[in-house]
């Protein structure tokens, strides 16, 4: 007896699993969308930030050349930090470095921060004590790797921004809005002044011939670590 039941190859397992990050990718846009929109963005412009973001993270753009260590590269193309693999850049000219601001992992980010603290202006105090927080905290953890940049634990930040405002909250009390612009501002600003501006004076060490400041990218860097604090609450 012949077997009649269908058989499906790696192929059609493979356009399932792409169509699923897809589905998962679109629900997720759409809670990022939602909670711009709750925290007072209008709907237009909560739907040019997120696509500006995303395409924003590839979009570095040039402010100084700085002197890098001229130690070899490490040989390895990859490197592990905190669990997670991340590619060697190799230097394009030993003994310099160009510096660079990610549009979409800093530039972005800074903007919609000020757009809130202007908003939210009664959780100044709140805002600005959580900020500091964050900042020592991604500060204490972050990771100088040669060839690759400046590396976290993911998921810590954003964490930590959350438990903060939390913890704020309950002696500066503010309506969900508020908190939620607290979570996104502390874990925004702290990310991207903890990890990267506070280590301006290290970038010798990362012997690269390029570095970006917020330039983990949007979806692995500061924009995400905002949008995730407002999730864990």
């Amino acid at each position: 007896m012949s077997d009649t039941r269908p058989h499906h190859g790696l192929g059609t397992f493979s356009v399932f699993i792409i169509a699923g990050v897809f589905i998962l990718m679109l629900v997720f846009l759409q809670a990022v969308g939602s909670a711009f929109i709750q925290l007072g963005f209008p709907p237009w412009l909560a739907t040019i930030i997120i696509p500006g973001s995303l395409l924003g993270s590839v979009i570095n753009i040039p402010i100084a050349t700085v002197k890098s260590d001229a130690t070899p590269c490490a040989e390895s193309q990859f490197v592990n930090v905190y669990g997670l693999a991340y590619r060697v850049l190799t230097p394009d000219c030993p003994g310099k470095m160009q510096l660079s601001i990610n549009v979409g992992g800093a530039i972005i980010p800074i903007a919609v921060s000020a757009y809130l603290l202007v908003t939210y202006q009664d959780v100044l105090v709140p805002a600005a004590i959580a900020i500091v927080i964050v900042t020592a905290f991604v500060h204490a953890v972050a990771k100088i790797e040669p060839n690759v940049g400046i590396v976290t634990p993911a998921l810590l930040p954003p964490i930590v921004a959350a438990l903060t405002t939390l913890t704020l909250i309950q002696f500066f009390p503010a309506p969900i809005s508020a908190t939620y612009a607290v979570a996104y501002v502390s874990g925004t600003l702290g990310a991207l002044l903890g990890a990267d501006i506070l280590n301006l004076g290290k970038l010798n060490k990362l012997r690269t011939g390029r570095a970006s400041i917020g330039g983990a990218g949007t979806w692995d860097g500061v924009f995400l670590t905002g949008i995730l604090a407002m999730f864990f609450l």
